[in-house]
């Protein structure tokens, strides 16, 4: 999908301000067709992901999906489940890619003035929580606000 002026103005803000925050770990996929950014993360346990935003074709005007691309397939939940579905509890919305879809912004509540940097830092907080409902077995609601 080819990228209007003002769209490719502001992925070019949006890629300087990543670089800034997480250097050489930003990686961007057919960043002139289907765009997907990908931001390889480290949890305060240091379990590393790689999280993957999907970037709408009206970006910034929509919310962007985000998954969590590695591990490259399902994560499981402490009990062995896998985490393939919607679910409040767990703060996923199904899957995308082989992958669990993760809440960062609730779509309705999503403006045109929030960052791709947002959405990371956000996916990093569902990290930490994940990596706490591992370690606790709690669901990851108990430690998550509305996102």
């Amino acid at each position: 999908m080819p990228w209007s002026q003002s769209q490719q103005q502001r992925l070019a803000l949006e890629k300087s301000v990543l670089e800034s925050y997480f250097g050489g770990r930003v990686s961007w996929i057919d960043p002139t067709g289907d765009t997907k950014v990908e931001v390889r993360m480290t949890c305060s346990n240091d379990k590393r992901y790689t999280l993957r935003v999907y970037l709408p074709a009206d970006f910034p005007s929509s919310c962007p999906t985000m998954i969590v691309s590695n591990p490259s397939s399902f994560l499981k939940k402490s009990n062995g489940n896998l985490m393939n579905r919607s679910s409040g509890e767990d703060h996923t919305y199904g899957s995308k890619d082989g992958c669990t879809v993760i809440c960062h912004f609730q779509p309705g509540l999503w403006k045109g003035d929030n960052t791709l940097y947002q959405v990371f830092m956000k996916g990093l907080i569902w990290l930490e929580a994940y990596e706490a409902h591992l370690r606790t077995g709690h669901p990851l609601n108990r430690f998550l606000q509305e996102m």
